[in-house]
């Protein structure tokens, strides 16, 4: 007998999945190679099973002597759940910004796994609009995305105001395409006011239909503006517990959870759920990028993967800092633009997809689920700071206007950027929401009195004027999540 040992093992996060079922192919199909099949830094305590659900059927009568046995059935086969942590690493590698996680973030988001962008060729200028609207003009231009299709521009550098590249390279809907002008409607566009204005050199504009996007060197993104999906992207995880290979089918990321721990690296903490966990045939070994004593039929004597990234930088939460100001003006005590100084002792962030999985109910078998669809997407979360109060529009003064206001104002509208090992820094991930309601302010007492500061991210209409900017559930404009290294 072997006890298999926690420090042995490993996971694999892999595309090589049939494209209907989700299912993980074997090696007789399709080779597990380093571009399917990655390797994934997890902490311990990862976490992977599948339950049974039961029927029991009992009854009762009225007799001296009642029949009082019961009898148990397997009904179905409850979706797989799996979870685990990973830190977060961004890591540069000249040409742009990267990062092991990557693609959990992606499958997060989207239905399509990450690939290689397309170039847009014979370019001759970008300009963009206060509504908006980028417009690509050019002779002759070439590799076009489609009229409807939803897209992630990356390649665009910004001039006026500093900074809003982060906002022009994001996601946006074709509204027309030529071979002379391409014009795209921004779903992420920020609330601050750009001038019209040429932005790019020619040759430079690229677009891709997953949500991932390495934008430039500095830095690379991912946004909610391909996730309003009825089903997210097919993928597969594989744990390797010492020699045993188990295999989850047709995954789905449900849930991540950051959290902002002082005396913690930052990380990531995943959740989803599958429709099928099984363990391959044959004992397998995995290092150095190659899997070694899998059958045919299983990852193959020669099969491969994409080693784990072990020189990324790790991030410090001791360092995080919040940048937290007004939309819009708020009855007479909150002013359009006025932003709060509030240093944070802690707090979360989650990002919920509300997945919900569909199983048959048919008699005599034991039903397995089918498929599932996403619900609401939820991006909640809180912040925790000591109460200070003054005059330099700190934590105290935060809770003194939101409760002025609280009985007439319904939504509170604020933008919120996290940055996770601190704004001014080079190696950092920043959580930007542009729209933000947020909860009037709770109130902890102890030695030090603290306040907890609840939020929720919501869809927004950008307009150039920001007093004239409002939620909109319809949007997909809530989040994007940068990696600057």
């Amino acid at each position: 007998m072997a006890l298999n040992l926690v420090r042995n093992s490993k996971v694999f996060f892999t595309t090589n999945v049939d494209s209907i079922t989700g299912v993980i192919k074997p090696a007789s199909t399709t080779a597990f190679s380093s571009s399917n099949t990655y390797e994934l830094q997890v902490l311990d305590g990862f976490t992977f099973s599948q339950k049974v659900n039961t029927e029991t059927v009992t009854i009762s009568e009225a007799s001296a002597t009642p029949t009082r046995g019961q009898r148990n059935f397997n009904t179905s086969l409850a979706p797989v759940d799996f979870s685990f942590s990973t830190y977060i690493r961004p890591k540069n590698v000249t040409t742009k910004i990267t990062a092991e996680e990557s693609v959990l973030w992606n499958a997060l988001l989207c239905d399509t796994a990450i690939g290689t962008p397309t170039s847009i060729t014979g370019i001759s200028g970008v300009t963009v609009s206060n509504a908006g609207l980028v417009t690509i003009a050019g002779t002759a231009m070439s590799t076009l995305p489609t009229v409807g299709d939803t897209v992630v521009l990356s390649g665009i550098a910004t001039t006026t105001p500093a900074g809003n590249d982060k906002f022009v390279n994001s996601t946006g809907s074709v509204v027309t395409s030529t071979s002379t002008s391409i014009t795209i409607q921004l779903v992420n566009y920020g609330t601050t006011a750009i001038t019209a204005t040429t932005l790019v050199t020619a040759n430079t504009v690229k677009y891709a239909k997953f949500s991932w996007s390495e934008s430039n060197t500095v830095y690379s993104q991912v946004t909610t503006g391909l996730s309003d999906r009825n089903q997210l992207q097919k993928f597969g995880l594989l744990f390797l517990v010492d020699n045993v290979l188990y295999a989850v089918d047709n995954c789905a990321l449900s849930q991540v959870t950051v959290d902002f721990g002082l005396d913690a690296i930052a990380t990531a903490q995943w959740t989803g759920q599958a429709t099928a966990l099984r363990q391959f045939a044959t004992a397998v070994s995995a290092t150095g990028g190659n899997f070694s004593g899998g059958g045919t039929s299983d990852v193959g004597a020669s099969g491969a993967y994409l080693a784990k990234v072990t020189d990324a930088q790790f991030i410090t939460n001791k360092l995080s800092t919040i940048s937290l100001s007004a939309v819009k003006a708020i009855g007479s005590s909150i002013a359009a633009g006025d932003s709060y100084s509030i240093p944070i002792t802690g707090g979360s962030f989650t990002i919920n997809n509300n997945i919900s999985y569909v199983t048959p109910a048919n008699l005599g078998v034991v039903n397995s689920p089918v498929t599932y669809y996403t619900g609401a997407r939820a991006i909640t979360g809180n912040l925790t700071a000591y109460l200070r109060t003054g005059t330099n529009k700190e934590s105290g003064e935060l809770l003194a206007d939101l409760l002025a206001e609280a009985a007439t104002t319904i939504e509170p509208m604020f933008a919120l950027a996290i940055s996770i090992g601190g704004g001014a820094n080079t190696v950092k991930v920043v959580l930007d929401m542009p729209s933000v309601a947020l909860q009037v302010p709770s109130v902890n007492v102890a030695q030090v009195v603290s306040t907890e500061i609840s939020f929720t991210a919501q869809g927004y209409v950008p307009n150039a004027t920001v007093a004239n900017t409002v939620f909109d559930l319809t949007k997909q404009s809530d989040l994007a999540v940068r990696y600057y290294a």
